[in-house]
């Protein structure tokens, strides 16, 4: 049976991202396979109404914040093939990401690297930290059980990591998350977008490649040639960057209880800030 696998921590507005995930991913599941929150603490009031139909595993990931990424959470990622470690494998879904279609598809593309993902159409790593964060890709090195490496050398394809087919197998093999852990803590300040640009370097692009509707953003929308899989809202989240009337189907998938929610969250941004928003946990799910 196939896996899909998303993490979270205990943010309200990142859990109800999540339950908007997993309601799309049971509205279109077409085979069997199992789904499985992997949850950043221990609150999860939100998602206790889908417990019949996901799992959910506690995990206390890489403890380290860095780049423009504002959780530890995405260091979770790194843990799924030492979580399941029968299972070859594995999707893996960044929380503010939706189904629109069937997507099982995936799990029949055969490839022979560590993953499969979608990449940049144009962008290449070295002109992504040019034109996002003005400065130069410099040459990194760092250790490893006594072994030193360098990476930051090369130029590719710089790929979003939000999501992954995994080969669990070759990942542990190769040891990536100990790849990236090392060489996070050793250049900390240098992972821009954090684990997914330690995840970049150590690949070096040697990475099967997915088709874009596999993973679309609103500003690669464009270039599609089928319509759309997975939706990412990345850098233009519902609440966040635009307000909820933009984000139609997305809001209709929820029960009315969860539609009022949300809106009452984004009535709260307005008022208080995003800040207040977003400092809002689990527990606070029956108050709003």
């Amino acid at each position: 049976m196939h896996r899909v696998v998303c993490a979270v921590n205990e943010s309200l507005y990142y859990q109800m991202l999540c339950k908007g995930l997993l309601i799309s991913l049971l509205k279109y599941r077409s085979i069997p396979c199992k789904i499985t929150v992997l949850l950043d603490g221990k609150h999860s009031q939100p998602l206790n109404d889908l417990r019949k139909y996901i799992e959910i595993v506690s995990i206390k990931p890489l403890d380290i914040i860095c780049g423009s990424v504002s959780s530890r959470t995405t260091f979770a990622r790194l843990e799924i093939p030492y979580l399941f470690p029968y299972e070859r494998r594995i999707l893996y879904l960044d929380v503010d990401t939706y189904i629109m279609n069937n997507i099982y598809e995936l799990f029949t593309i055969p490839f022979e690297t560590i993953a499969a993902v979608v990449p940049g159409i144009y962008l290449m790593i070295k002109e992504l930290i040019i034109r996002e964060f003005k400065t130069n890709l410099n040459k990194m090195d760092y250790e490893l059980d006594g072994i030193h490496y360098s990476v930051g050398s090369d130029d590719h394809k710089y790929f979003n990591a939000g999501v992954m087919l995994i080969d669990s197998y070759k990942w542990r093999e190769l040891r990536i998350k100990q790849h990236v852990e090392a060489l996070v803590r050793a250049h900390p300040l240098a992972m821009y977008t954090s684990d997914e640009m330690a995840l970049n370097l150590i690949f070096r692009g040697h990475l099967t490649e997915l088709e874009q509707c596999y993973n679309t953003f609103s500003f690669t929308e464009k270039n599609l040639t089928k319509i759309p899989r997975i939706w990412h809202f990345n850098t233009y989240k519902p609440i966040i960057h635009a307000p909820l009337t933009q984000f139609y189907i997305w809001l209709s998938i929820f029960k009315t209880k969860d539609q009022i929610l949300l809106k009452n969250l984004e009535k709260m941004s307005e008022r208080l800030g995003k800040a207040a928003m977003l400092a809002l946990k689990s527990q606070d799910y029956n108050k709003i």
